[in-house]
């Protein structure tokens, strides 16, 4: 039996090499200029490949003295079922220890992926960043 490769097909093959080095970089913490606040950019891609820095980052905020922990997921075109899962349970052991997760988000792909797993309801739906990292309706 002979193996045979049409090589006109193998322009379409391509190799996920994980994130560039710019897109690694983007993963980061910052100080939005609201206290008690902090905001994760998660980068373009959340795979398992940048699992354990993206969970260093968020558990460090998380232990923080931040109230508010905004995910900005805006840029993100690929968030991997395993960190979406993730994100509920981390809402969960953040909200009993006072800390709020919020997720900021603008992609289907992104969206998807927390409604699969069934995390979406945990989060509410927030327009911009200031209403993000912002005081919830009620609060002063």
């Amino acid at each position: 039996m002979a193996v045979v490769l049409d090589r006109r097909l193998s322009s379409r093959l391509r190799w996920y090499r994980g994130p560039s080095a710019p897109a690694a970089a983007e993963l980061r913490l910052r100080d939005p200029g609201r206290p008690g606040c902090w905001v994760l950019h998660a980068g373009t891609e959340l795979d398992a490949a940048r699992m354990p820095p993206f969970c260093t980052l968020l558990d460090r905020a998380v232990h923080s003295s931040a109230g508010v922990i905004v995910v900005d997921l805006r840029e993100t075109e690929f968030l991997s079922i395993r960190i979406a899962a993730m994100l509920g349970a981390v809402k969960r052991d953040a909200w009993a220890a006072g800390v709020d997760i919020r997720l900021l988000t603008d992609s289907h792909e992104v969206e998807r992926a927390l409604d699969l797993v069934g995390v979406r309801p945990l989060f509410r739906y927030y327009e911009s960043l200031d209403e993000a990292s912002g005081p919830e309706p009620g609060e002063h």
